[in-house]
């Protein structure tokens, strides 16, 4: 299938060549930064299956290293899912995120409020607690996995949300009101596959419609012979919701 990339104020999307109407999905990285590339990788399949795909980016780095994360406005995400929404191919939008970006994701599609673009969102590996500003110096020592004290540096920001943004509580699922998509693996080192777990569980017992998928045997990335079945589960539940 051929490919188009537009840039959409100052955002890339990727899609079909084609002029049908399709579902608009914004793409979050984990801490490895916006310029290890992987977000692009991710919206170049999905927009070979037919999806508009938009890599977001937050955070700093290069192409060698990863850089901190901190006080990132998660307006900004759903700005972006704003402007994705308004593109002309575009039939309805929702977000997938992994890793650092898993949890990122959900917090967001909690605080957009009613009025915001998405309407369904996917997580991949993320934390169920609010995460903490991210050192890449810490990662090896695994502090970045560690459950922080409320006055810890903050990872994100939105003005009046400050209590819901306190490192270390809970994510605030009850306000999250869109499907929710969650898959991890169950041998995960870096963030333990109990916490998403955890995750589908609060959302259940709200009465949230959850579609989790657990992959045996798989780490932080599903292996490259495992992951078409990520595609296909994440493919179809967008596909389902938008």
């Amino acid at each position: 299938m051929a490919l188009t990339l537009e840039m959409v104020d100052g955002l890339a999307v990727y899609g079909p060549a084609t002029g049908e109407t399709l579902p608009g999905v914004v793409i979050v990285h984990g801490s490895e930064g916006p310029a290890a590339g992987w977000s692009h990788r991710f919206a170049a399949i999905l927009a070979a299956h037919g999806v508009l795909a938009m890599p977001w980016a937050y955070g700093s780095g290069d192409l060698w290293h990863a850089g901190p994360i901190a006080d990132v406005d998660l307006r900004g995400l759903v700005e972006a899912g704003r402007v994705l929404a308004a593109h002309p191919r575009c039939r309805g939008v929702g977000v997938f995120g992994w890793s650092f970006g898993g949890g990122l994701v959900l917090i967001a599609s909690a605080l957009q409020g009613a009025e915001g673009p998405f309407r369904a969102v996917a997580s991949h590996a993320g934390a169920d607690f609010v995460t903490q500003a991210f050192d890449p110096a810490n990662f090896v020592t695994g502090e970045h996995r560690r459950r922080p004290e409320g006055d810890a540096p903050r990872a994100f920001v939105w003005p009046g949300e400050e209590a819901a943004l306190t490192p270390g509580l809970p994510l605030p699922l009850e306000r999250v009101q869109i499907p929710v998509f969650l898959s991890v693996g169950d041998a995960d080192p870096v963030w333990p596959h109990g916490q998403t777990l955890n995750v589908a569980q609060r959302l259940r017992d709200m009465g949230r419609e959850v579609d989790l998928m657990v992959g045996e045997g798989q780490g932080h990335g599903y292996d490259l012979d495992r992951e078409p079945e990520l595609w296909a589960r994440l493919l179809g539940f967008f596909g389902k919701h938008l």
